[in-house]
């Protein structure tokens, strides 16, 4: 016969047992947590996550001296050149465009590098020696060339194009047969923008920006 004290013993035994069991079996079960990333990394993979931002294209300079394909068209000039500006003044300003004085007197020309348009400048020669006349003219296969307006109409756009920009533009007919014009006063009266169109095209031979009548037909004459 097992003596009471013994089984007391043994019981307390068995329960310390399982005891241990069940603490290690719990403590097995509990989720562990994990190491927080070092500074370095966390740099990382921060950086790598965000997009590369896409630099803004910068805008093209316009009105260089040098540089025609550049020059801004308006009801008071061409690029750096205006009417009633100083006829010599203007050329320095613009000598390394390649445009220069021609034989005639009082009148400058160049072209482009391409040769798709040639400008030509002419002064007064009654009254002053002020620009009474900036020209682009039309002078190869392509239409779409050379100096703009900020609208983008230059050589080579439509009358409806125009007509359908500026609510002043006015057609017109020139004395010079097959040669009519639609153009553009500025506000003070002082000069007016000029698209002249030939028959048998659609576009504008020549823009031009002038303080008289109409554009010259024979600037040498």
């Amino acid at each position: 016969m097992t003596h009471p004290r013994a089984r007391r013993a043994s019981a307390a035994a068995a329960a310390l047992i399982l005891g241990a069991g069940a603490f290690a079996a719990c403590s097995t079960e509990v989720p562990t947590v994990p190491e927080a990333p070092s500074p370095e990394a966390s740099t990382s993979l921060g950086t790598s996550a965000l997009p590369t931002p896409t630099p803004t294209p910068e805008a093209a300079p316009t009105n260089d001296p040098a540089d025609p394909d550049s020059w801004v068209v308006t009801e008071h000039g061409i690029g750096p050149v205006e009417v009633a500006a100083d006829y010599d003044d203007a050329l320095k300003e613009i000598r390394a465009s390649g445009i220069g004085p021609l034989d005639c007197d009082g009148v400058a020309y160049g072209y482009a590098d391409d040769n798709a348009y040639d400008i030509m400048i002419i002064k007064d020669r009654d009254d002053s020696d002020d620009v009474v006349e900036i020209s682009v003219g039309w002078n190869g296969d392509t239409m779409g060339v050379g100096p703009r307006t900020e609208e983008d109409l230059g050589l080579g756009s439509t009358k409806s194009q125009v007509l359908g920009t500026y609510d002043s533009a006015d057609e017109s007919s020139s004395a010079i047969a097959d040669r009519t014009f639609v153009t553009i006063a500025d506000d003070d009266g002082a000069g007016a923008l000029v698209f002249t169109y030939l028959d048998g095209y659609d576009g504008a031979v020549s823009v031009s920006v002038i303080s008289g009548e109409e554009p010259a037909y024979e600037p040498c004459a």
